[in-house]
């Protein structure tokens, strides 16, 4: 799974990321006397992601929520499209109850918030190297090497804090996958899916190379919530859903079999 997509949404900075997330408060608080999963209508919010989010009504993903909901008794369910940053923003002020698809690399280390028990995928990125030249499937591979990155691209907490080789960032995915090919860069970290799409739209499909049995990281993908009281009994009652989908089937039917119903535990 990609998050988010380089050819769909703008990406998301980290410094933005920080500015909206660091030292914040969780704005509002449910009613007294009033159940926090009824009267108002439960607002997610989600970004474009290629196959698993393509509008407010289609994606794997968009597919799935609506089964949850249903299956959770959601009687005022809505979905809403939108940047990264606003999707996150939404959630941190209470205007939106819930963002999908979350990963921890998306948040503050310390910051609060409620994340469903049931994961939806798990997202895993791999070592991308020029065909030629030796595969690269770790961290410690890496050690020497100049590696690309994209801006704003979420990658794992152990990529970032990894040390013993040079980061060079690029503002694509493309820019990257050129400079791989051209011998600018000895290494380039990517999810598969959109490694292999983006170098075969440059041609370049049979210059790179990766192992597809040796992901770099892998994080855990899941439906995030406000650390509120209402928060706690929407992620309860989705994380319900999502089991009772896994069970029968159904969840499975809904992703095609292409996300890890288990997370990253169920490899």
């Amino acid at each position: 799974m990609r998050v988010p997509t380089p050819t769909k949404v703008g990406r998301v900075g980290v410094g933005l990321l920080a500015w909206l997330l660091a030292g914040s408060g969780w704005a509002g608080s449910p009613v007294e006397g009033v159940s926090p999963v009824r009267g108002p209508r439960i607002e997610f919010a989600t970004y474009p992601i290629p196959v698993h989010v393509e509008n407010a009504r289609e994606g794997l993903f968009v597919e799935l929520m609506r089964e949850v909901a249903a299956t959770a008794g959601f009687q005022h369910f809505h979905i809403e499209v939108m940047p990264p940053p606003r999707a996150l923003r939404g959630l941190m002020t209470s205007k939106h109850d819930a963002v999908f698809p979350a990963l921890d690399s998306l948040f503050e280390t310390h910051q609060a918030m409620v994340r469903t028990s049931e994961s939806i995928d798990c997202k895993e990125d791999f070592v991308f190297t020029a065909r030629g030249t030796p595969m690269l499937r770790s961290l410690a591979d890496l050690r020497g090497k100049v590696v690309g990155i994209t801006h704003g691209y979420p990658y794992s907490r152990e990529v970032m804090a990894a040390t013993g080789f040079t980061l060079e960032v690029a503002a694509s995915d493309e820019l990257n996958l050129r400079k791989l090919a051209a011998g600018r860069i000895d290494a380039f970290v990517l999810d598969e899916k959109t490694g292999i799409k983006a170098a075969q739209a440059l041609g370049l499909g049979a210059a790179v190379q990766y192992d597809g049995m040796a992901p770099v990281s892998r994080q855990d993908v899941y439906v995030a919530f406000a650390p509120t009281e209402r928060g706690r009994e929407l992620a309860e009652r989705t994380s319900d859903a999502l089991r009772q989908l896994k069970a029968s089937g159904r969840y499975q039917t809904i992703t095609h079999g292409i996300t890890f119903a288990r997370g990253c535990g169920g490899r």
